[in-house]
């Protein structure tokens, strides 16, 4: 299909009626499209769709890069509620190929556009950083779990190679595939997440917390859960919907539609009752203060003063709010459960992987430890740099910050720079500062958060090189490797 419509696209007017070459290529790749559907489907029809979605993901970038990019995000948001719906009538799956099918997707859209783009020395350099201190626990966690050690390098490369999806973004905010998404794909996963919360559990996701074991977000039976929408829990939601709020901030004209979707998207955030995004959002806001010289302070702080007083006014009558009240109020208690069993595993992990300069392997920490042949000390991680530390050593995590502190730099560099497309380069600061905040509270190398944080990344390293090479940002596609 991919093939098909690349052909199709480079074809001109004159050429109506000669496809005949199209047309037995399309007989084949259809045949055997068809034959590798009719094998997925003898699997299950979760590893059919799968292999559907990510052929249609592939055909539709190959037609438009926009749109690919569109339906890519659209499947990390919307699998696992796919998942979730098919195992009512197949009973829980433990090992989902439509939980690798993301990656994959990721990954061979990824690959497409490397071979259109070509990387500049520095760029490419900075990005093997980070890959290489992924793969230090590789050697390590293949010796102690095969499939676990692939299934995690898998994940963490597909968020890596986020970063290639960044580099041909546009500079300006109004062209920005990645504020679009996170501003009108929010909104609608915010109403749902409401909706689990306020009005009724549907019997799909009443059924999927009941086949696994998932305390923290609570108790179907007994009350009212922790909003997760579409996602795989409060956790994988919450920082989705942070960095849809900081993409807000950057709309000029507050519409009605403008002000529903962030209401909705703030409603839903309190109702994940994830303290760690709100202490990112937080910080992240006021590296955008820092970064646009105090330009910003009015729209960030207002927006903050806005959302606490209407928290603290409705906790009288809203039992939401009063617990939303109520969690706040923790983050400065010391003798919180979640806070002292983080700290707690920290104090007990951190000495033992230290300990291990090339770690204890990839796949020994996180889910795809299920995988694994041995218990794991760090089954959930709720720490990412520490999964990284526990699975690759200091030596693994030290060329992953390394990377993470040149883009970092750049970023800051960028965004206090007045030349055109400072805006943008602003809100990638701020994007970027929270993800590396969320990081100390879970694991966001990989999955959606992890393209995300590489996206963000790619954009960053990109619009860096152009500005020092004095050229507009369309991308770098014109721009010739170094």
């Amino acid at each position: 299909m991919a093939e098909l419509i690349g052909r199709l696209r480079g074809v001109g007017p004159e050429r109506a009626g000669g496809y005949s070459g199209d047309i037995g290529f399309a007989l084949w790749a259809g045949g055997t499209t068809a034959l590798a559907l009719a094998l997925a489907l003898m699997l299950s029809i979760q590893a059919a769709v799968a292999l559907v979605a990510v052929v249609s993901i592939i055909a539709l970038h190959e037609y438009d890069r926009v749109l690919g990019i569109y339906a890519l995000f659209g499947f990390w948001f919307l699998a696992p509620l796919v998942r979730r719906l098919l195992e009512l009538s197949t009973g829980h799956l433990g090992n989902d190929p439509l939980s690798l099918a993301p990656f994959v997707a990721t990954g061979a859209i990824a690959m497409v556009e490397l071979f259109r783009t070509p990387l500049p020395r520095e760029i490419r350099n900075v990005l093997l950083l980070g890959a290489a201190g992924f793969a230090v626990g590789l050697p390590l966690g293949l010796l102690a779990g095969p499939r676990a050690a692939i299934y995690a390098f898998i994940a963490y490369l597909a968020g890596l190679s986020g970063a290639v999806l960044g580099m041909n973004e546009p500079g300006g905010v109004p062209g920005s595939t990645l504020r679009k998404v996170l501003l009108y794909g929010m909104p609608p996963l915010a109403a749902y997440a409401i909706l689990q919360r306020e009005i009724v559990l549907p019997a799909w996701d009443f059924t999927w917390l009941e086949s696994i074991d998932f305390a923290s977000v609570g108790d179907p039976k007994l009350g009212a859960v922790r909003a997760f929408s579409s996602l795989n829990g409060p956790g994988a939601l919450a920082p989705l919907l942070g960095l849809s709020v900081l993409c807000y901030l950057t709309v000029r004209r507050a519409r009605l539609a403008t002000l529903i979707g962030l209401t909705l998207v703030v409603l839903a955030l309190s109702m994940t009752f994830v303290r760690s995004a709100w202490v990112a959002l937080l910080v992240a806001g006021v590296a955008h203060v820092a970064a646009s010289r105090g330009r910003s302070a009015r729209p960030v702080f207002g927006a903050v003063a806005v959302m606490v007083a209407a928290s603290i006014a409705l906790s009288p009558v809203s039992s939401t709010a009063q617990d939303v009240v109520d969690r706040f109020k923790s983050i400065t208690n010391r003798e919180d459960t979640s806070t002292t069993e983080r700290q707690a595993t920290v104090s007990e992990v951190a000495p033992t992987a230290i300990a291990a300069p090339l770690g204890h392997g990839l796949g020994t920490a996180g889910e795809a430890s299920r995988l694994g042949t041995q218990e794991s000390d760090l089954r959930h991680p709720d720490n990412g740099y520490l999964s990284l530390l526990y699975q690759s050593g200091p030596i693994g995590l030290l060329l992953v910050l390394i990377s993470l502190g040149y883009i970092t730099r750049a970023a800051w560099n960028g965004a206090r720079d007045p030349a055109p497309g400072q805006e943008m380069r602003q809100l990638l600061f701020a994007l970027l500062v929270f993800m590396l905040v969320v990081l100390y509270t879970g694991d966001s190398f990989y999955g959606s958060h992890g393209v995300i944080l590489w996206l963000i990344a790619g954009q960053v390293l990109a619009a860096d090189y152009l500005r020092r090479q004095g050229r507009p940002r369309p991308g770098l596609r014109d721009a010739a490797p170094t």
